[in-house]
């Protein structure tokens, strides 16, 4: 059977063939060639790389909120309105990006495009090589006739070509998986990352996040000696060595440490009494950029959970507070601004890795506790300013040395003095807090920076550096006088 589209290239063909033949009389009769489709109104224009882009309304191009990123794949949507007389009819759909991209579908016209309807508009999935700095369109539904029948409204622009300014540079989310292997039962167990689980993460932070491409990696497994409890003892040491390993490493500041281990042997037998699945240093100071040495967080390897908890970790190290959906968040750790319902992300969303369209209310924002989730369009536009500071271009020359000592507070009066951590080109900037540092050479007041834990009630403080080790310090953290003493954690 044929379909709308092959009917329609073979009468366009058909048409051209007897238009290079002619029939020599040469008469000036009016050649029919592609206008614009008569009674077709293009009513909207909307990108969506993630959260749903509105680039045209009602005939006039609009600036959205959402950004567009480079080289990222994403799914035009058209919109329109056909009159009665030519519903059923078979024209031409175009899309054309910098005269040097166009792509081609058959339409069969409705009486009407609807949001929650994917096969009601004429679709286009373009490929992130179209997505550029700039993106150059015009938009059209398009048949056979002359001069005197063409629709202007079926096209747009009318004349000539529309721009928009795509506002996020190529750019690669690398995270680096952490494993440690869980020792303290006597397991010694690793969280399954092969090729195939890795690549499950990839695609999950593909989904959500506003980036052009995810690069996950992983490094050896580490031993890990003590308990790590389902009410959070045990996490504290862990984020401790997971500070560690990025400082040693020396990757650069782009890159996010993700901790993953598995506790017990399966979800249930950790989790069946209620349980904490990820923690995270809140890393919301400075606001646009955070502090690059806390670009990492903790998470679970259970199967059930591992992608959800990485991405809603990741997203605290991004600055992200909680969406208020779910049982067990701390009032302290929620966002209140957020705009929406906290069921719902708001706006229609494109999953560009299984091509699908997601309707706001059957969806969740990751950073909440509740199911079915994806990005809202307030988070995901975080996530991109976020980034920008995270890709900024590669420090060059000599740079200040900055050098810290992480000490750990458990916000109830306890904590431990622990890695030494150096920082190029800036200070780093939490919440200032005084700090009495005992060392070998005498005891003096200094000032700390300060970073919560998202779902503990403690934190990490950086001490700068003194001359001789600090042994011991004393702090008040939330209203709780600390005293935390130099230790090796395992």
């Amino acid at each position: 059977m044929e379909t709308a589209r092959f009917r329609l290239v073979v009468l366009l063909a058909t048409f051209f063939l007897g238009a290079a033949c002619g029939d020599g009389s040469g008469g000036d009769t009016p050649q029919p060639h592609l206008i614009g489709a008569p009674g077709v109104t293009i009513t909207e224009v909307a990108i969506y790389q993630g959260p749903k882009c509105t680039i045209m309304s009602g005939g006039v191009a609009q600036t959205c909120d959402v950004p567009l990123i480079n080289g990222r794949d994403a799914l035009i949507r058209v919109f329109y309105q056909a009159d009665p007389s030519v519903v059923g009819r078979t024209v031409l759909g175009r899309f054309s990006i910098d005269a040097e991209h166009t792509y081609e579908v058959g339409v069969d016209l409705i009486a009407a495009s609807t949001e929650e309807n994917l096969g009601s508009t004429v679709n286009f999935v373009v490929p992130g090589e179209a997505i550029n700095q700039f993106l150059t369109y015009q938009v059209a539904f398009l048949q056979e006739g002359v001069d005197s029948e063409n629709n202007p409204t079926a096209i747009f622009p009318a004349q000539g070509v529309q721009t928009v300014t795509v506002d996020g540079i190529i750019n690669t989310f690398r995270v680096i998986m952490a494993p440690f292997a869980y020792c303290a039962d006597g397991s010694c167990r690793v969280p399954d990352l092969g090729p195939a689980v890795l690549e499950g993460f990839r695609q999950r932070f593909l989904q959500l996040y506003p980036v052009t491409d995810v690069e996950v990696t992983t490094r050896a497994p580490h031993d890990w000696n003590s308990v790590i409890a389902p009410n959070g003892d045990g996490w504290e040491q862990l984020g401790m060595t997971l500070a560690g390993f990025r400082n040693q490493d020396g990757e650069s500041a782009d890159v996010y440490y993700y901790g993953i281990f598995n506790p017990a042997s399966s979800f249930y037998a950790y989790c069946g009494g209620g349980c904490m699945l990820g923690v995270t240093l809140l890393n919301s100071s400075p606001p646009a950029e955070g502090n690059p040495q806390l670009r990492m967080a903790l998470g679970v390897g259970f199967e059930e959970q591992a992608a959800d908890t990485a991405a809603h970790e990741l997203g605290h190290a991004h600055g992200l507070e909680h969406v208020n959906c779910g049982y067990g968040l701390d009032p302290n750790s929620i966002d209140y601004n957020y705009p929406h319902d906290p069921n719902s992300i708001g706006v229609w969303s494109w999953d560009i890795v299984n091509e699908l369209l997601l309707d706001p209310d059957t969806k969740t924002d990751i950073m909440g506790y509740c199911e079915d989730t994806w990005i809202s369009d307030y988070h995901y536009s975080k996530l991109y300013d976020r980034a920008a500071w995270v890709n900024l271009p590669r420090y060059i020359g000599s740079a200040p040395q900055f050098s810290y000592r992480i000490v750990a507070v458990d916000g109830v009066g306890g904590g431990i003095i622990n890695n030494s951590v150096t920082r190029s080109s800036h200070e780093i900037k939490g919440q200032p807090l005084e700090v009495l540092a005992h060392s070998a050479d005498g005891t003096r007041l200094v000032t700390g920076q300060f970073f919560r834990w998202d779902h503990l009630p403690g934190g990490f403080v950086y001490v700068p550096e003194q001359k001789s080790p600090m042994e011991r310090v004393e702090l008040t953290v939330r209203g709780v006088h600390t005293f935390a003493e130099r230790r090796i954690l395992p």
